[in-house]
């Protein structure tokens, strides 16, 4: 039982992986108005999602952990993960144009969204291996 909850739950993970790129396929305007209503004048517009995301985040480890995991596939992929997002931000080291840049009151984090949102396929390589890994992922387990 545990071992179905664990596949269901990771394969929808998987696809909102995947999904979550589709947002960027919405022509810049629609993107910009969007973050600028989720920030507004704040510096940060995810302070209590975050907190509901890392018990999720917890929670899935537990899961994954109880159900029992290969120690090798799974530190390696927590530290594929951890790269492939690390090298993600680096691809907008650019700085943002003016007319594109985050409006005040900023934050590194609010300026990091605006730049995702004025270039969000600049750092294509690390989204085509992170997509490639998931959809590889995804056919595996559903094999």
């Amino acid at each position: 039982m545990l071992d179905t909850i664990a596949k269901i739950v990771v394969i929808v993970l998987g696809v909102h992986v995947v999904a979550k790129f589709a947002f960027f396929t919405l022509p810049y305007r629609r993107r910009r108005a969007a973050l600028d209503k989720q920030y507004g004048d704040k510096p940060s517009a995810t302070a209590s999602s975050d907190v509901v995301l890392m018990i999720f985040t917890v929670t899935i480890a537990v899961l994954l952990l109880c159900r029992g995991v290969e120690p090798v596939s799974f530190l390696g992929g927590l530290w594929i993960g951890a790269t492939l997002i690390q090298l993600y931000f680096h691809g907008f080291r650019r700085p943002v144009p003016e007319h594109r840049s985050a409006p005040p009151r900023t934050s590194p984090l609010k300026e990091m969204s605006y730049a995702i949102q004025d270039a969000p396929w600049r750092p294509w390589p690390q989204v085509l291996t992170l997509i490639v890994l998931v959809g590889y992922g995804l056919i595996d387990l559903i094999r």
